[in-house]
């Protein structure tokens, strides 16, 4: 089991452009390669060390491009998950990519600039790049679908996004989630390493290829239950989630899977999007959980600046952060349908390394331009130690 680093495709100009179902292929490429090139990248997050790559190697696309007029404007809808760079001889330059086509120049000292390009080179763009996330995410499919591609006592292959790392498990039960156990020793140690040595409930984007399926899902990494497959150096199994799957005690979906799975399947920007202001909380804590500053970068993309460099701030040193749940006090903000502003506290507990576990609450702050739009969070405030209230609690 090899780790995946890259997956590379050229387009050659006038060539039919086609897909790859895996991700170990090796580069296609000219015997003399041209020096102008546009290369595009997706990966789940800055840190991942899986990326796929999609080179086009265009001189007239290229030309065009480097050629544009340029428009400043105030917001641009990134992809979060692409860069663009274009190689001209000697020189590199830098773009981002909305989900229009659109090349962006960006800078911290000044506002993006659009480059102007014709409908066309945009919806060529667009295809490239919608194409090429196709290739590095999972399908998103239901667990009604996919307990039928995993079925019980199925062999299949994890990766895991963020590493790349690939192992192979097989499902032994499970009626709500698949119950997976891996299948040699080999196996069990190369989870191991996906956890840095030190088995965890945390969970994972991963991958599931099944045949010529490759599905987006999520797994915790905790040995627990029943075993089933001797001398894998594994005691117990562990759990792969799907959309909408849930746990063995509870008849709604697990947040901190889903949001791996939609991290799996490459619609993190979608599904916070549809998301309510409960669901926005409890994705900004597991993602700080995680440890996770893309995510955190996605969730925080309203609030001022200094509010999350304090957050991003507390991740080096954070072992965790959770929401103190009652069961005689559940988490049920209560918002009405046509509301544009919405604010809760909820009540937190955190560990630092070097400090004693501490309570505290988070006060949230969200907003939306009218009732069919999403809902943002704007503020994020920590205030005070453990309290006995919360507005969030009936």
């Amino acid at each position: 089991m090899s780790r995946t680093v890259k997956c590379t495709i050229i387009l050659m100009a006038l060539t039919i452009f086609f897909l790859v179902t895996e991700h170990r292929f090796p580069a296609l490429a000219s015997a003399a390669s041209p020096a102008d090139k546009i290369t595009m990248s997706v990966r789940s997050s800055s840190a991942s060390q899986m990326y796929s790559t999609l080179e086009i190697i265009d001189p007239k696309l290229t030309k065009a491009l480097l050629q544009a007029k340029k428009e400043a404007l105030d917001e641009a809808p990134f992809y979060s998950d692409i860069a663009v760079n274009i190689t001209h001889g000697q020189l590199q330059t830098y773009y981002r990519l909305d989900r229009a086509g659109h090349f962006w120049e960006t800078s911290e000292q000044s506002v993006p600039r659009k480059l102007v390009l014709s409908t066309s080179l945009n919806q060529r763009l667009r295809n490239y790049a919608v194409a090429l996330r196709a290739n590095h995410y999972g399908k998103l499919l239901s667990w009604e679908q996919a307990r039928n591609i995993v079925q019980r006592k199925s062999i299949f292959t994890l990766t895991d996004l963020e590493t790349g790392l690939s192992f192979k498990v097989q499902r032994r039960a499970g009626s709500q989630h698949a119950d997976v156990q891996p299948i040699s020793k080999e196996d069990s140690k190369i989870m191991h390493q996906i956890y840095n040595g030190q088995w965890s409930w945390k969970r994972k984007a991963i991958l599931v290829q099944s045949g010529r399926n490759r599905l987006a899902a999520s797994m915790n990494g905790m040995p627990h239950g029943g075993d089933g497959i001797p001398d894998n150096g594994f005691s117990g199994h562990f759990c792969v989630h799907f959309q909408e799957s849930t746990s063995h005690r509870s008849t709604i979906p697990d947040p901190a899977h889903q949001l791996m799975v939609y991290k799996a399947a490459g619609q993190l920007d979608d599904y916070f999007k549809a998301a309510s202001p409960l669901l926005l909380t409890l994705s900004f804590v597991e993602a700080m959980n995680q440890q996770d500053a893309d995510m955190l970068r996605q969730l925080m993309e309203r609030m001022p600046h200094d509010r999350q460099d304090g957050f991003f701030a507390q991740l080096s040193s954070l072992k965790f952060i959770q929401i103190r749940q009652s069961k005689k006090q559940p988490l049920q903000p209560t918002i009405d349908k046509d509301a544009v502003t919405a604010e809760f506290r909820v009540p937190i507990k955190m560990g630092q390394t070097g400090q004693a576990d501490r309570n505290t609450h988070y006060s949230f702050s969200f907003m939306r331009d009218n009732p069919q739009s999403p809902w943002q969070i704007i503020d994020i405030v920590a205030s005070g130690k453990s309290a006995n209230h919360s507005s969030l609690m009936p």
